[in-house]
């Protein structure tokens, strides 16, 4: 008897409605004209423009990832100061085409749209772009470009003749994702000062080794910095070690 109300019971709940079978008999119910429908197919029509934008802002963030980090390679490839000064002035050409080309799409994406909707899509492009900008600003200047000043270089007027007044479109910079870009530049200066000792550029090595010092410190002081910068501070913090190690063995010698 047991055995029979068991399996009596079990037959009981497969036969009981589901979710998605009442959503199905609830939405051939209605009419075509209702405006329940019409608001699921606004809201799908809304979905795919949303994933089309976020897979157009993907492959644009990759192709200002796979730009910038040749332009590091080309920076760091440089080993004399006459070779320097040209790889300075081909990286800013370089830069420049990408800040008039990929970012300056992704401004326009994102024109009256939430930035924020989107920004996971673009993160890794604006850190790498960020690093590539600030490396060659380092060695160009001495000196990092600043937020503000990368900002200004983002924001874009665009014209339909030359009549025209023209709209400005800004393709909008996170915070996060330049703080972001700078840690991962202590790792560069990190390279650039080891490979300045080899090629005899003493001066180079004490100067990268100071920025990183002075960019970990920075860091230190920072409260509620986010789980991805916490994240990078262990990776910073290792090559302030490896530089000052080797202005340490450069010193002795």
């Amino acid at each position: 008897m047991s055995g029979r109300g068991r399996y009596r019971g079990h037959r009981n709940r497969h036969s009981q409605p589901t979710l998605s079978s009442v959503a199905r008999e609830t939405a051939t119910s209605l009419a075509a004209d209702s405006p329940v429908l019409a608001m699921f197919r606004q809201a799908a029509i809304q979905l795919n423009e949303r994933q089309d934008r976020h897979e157009r802002l993907v492959k644009l963030s990759r192709d200002i990832t796979i730009e910038s980090k040749r332009i590091i390679f080309l920076l760091h490839s440089a080993v004399t100061n006459e070779s320097a000064v040209k790889a300075v002035q081909e990286a800013k050409e370089r830069l420049q085409k990408v800040m008039n080309g990929p970012l300056k799409s992704i401004g326009i994406e994102l024109e009256n749209i939430p930035a924020y909707l989107h920004s996971r899509a673009v993160t890794a492009g604006f850190q790498e772009f960020i690093e590539a900008l600030t490396l060659c600003s380092v060695i160009d200047k001495k000196a990092i470009i600043t937020y503000p000043e990368v900002q200004k270089e983002l924001t874009y007027v665009i014209k339909e003749n030359e009549e025209d007044e023209g709209k400005t479109i800004i393709t909008l910079l996170p915070h996060n994702d330049y703080m972001l870009g700078i840690a991962d530049l202590t790792g560069e200066l990190m390279r650039r000062a080891i490979n300045s000792i080899s090629s005899g550029e003493s001066e180079d090595c004490f100067h990268s080794c100071q920025v990183v010092r002075d960019l970990y410190t920075g860091y230190l002081g920072l409260f509620g910095i986010g789980k991805e910068l916490a994240r990078k501070m262990s990776t910073t913090r290792a090559n302030v070690s490896k530089v000052e190690q080797a202005v340490y063995a450069l010193r002795v010698r």
